[in-house]
């Protein structure tokens, strides 16, 4: 079909909904971040990477401040100190569901890279969050 000089969108995002190996055009979570060359997909690949390694490391950080406040003395402190629990956990699930949608571009290359992030992360804090995990309650897997 013959659209003349029309930009038929050969530099737009592209939308897959199987899983590939392809790269190019690949937008991630926003418009902005748009994977048009190899250089694009290796920062992106970085960028992916330690967003999955900063993600177990709030993990840990959650785990660490639960474990750290002592008893509350006054229903002020108790009140306050739930609030403050809930909006990290709500963080947290707002920041894993971030990256869902990362590995929901079915990119190989992009799920590679949360995987090895996760990896990395868990490597490096995971036995910390153990360790703190056996005194606290878990929180909810997603």
């Amino acid at each position: 079909m013959n659209h003349g000089d029309m930009d038929m969108g050969e530099d737009s995002c592209s939308m897959n909904m199987l899983f590939t190996w392809n790269y190019k055009n690949t937008c991630v979570v926003f418009r902005w971040w748009h994977i048009k060359r190899l250089s694009d997909l290796l920062l992106s690949f970085l960028a992916i990477m330690i967003l999955g390694y900063l993600y177990e490391y709030m993990r840990y950080y959650i785990h660490k401040s639960l474990a750290n406040r002592g008893s509350q003395t006054t229903n002020v402190d108790r009140r306050r100190n739930k609030l403050y629990n809930s909006c990290l956990y709500g963080l947290q699930v707002g920041y894993s569901f971030m990256l869902m949608l990362v590995f929901m571009t079915y990119n190989g290359w992009l799920m590679i890279a949360v995987v090895l992030g996760a990896i990395w992360g868990h490597y490096s804090w995971g036995s910390h969050v153990k360790t703190l995990a056996e005194d606290i309650p878990a929180m909810a897997c997603h």
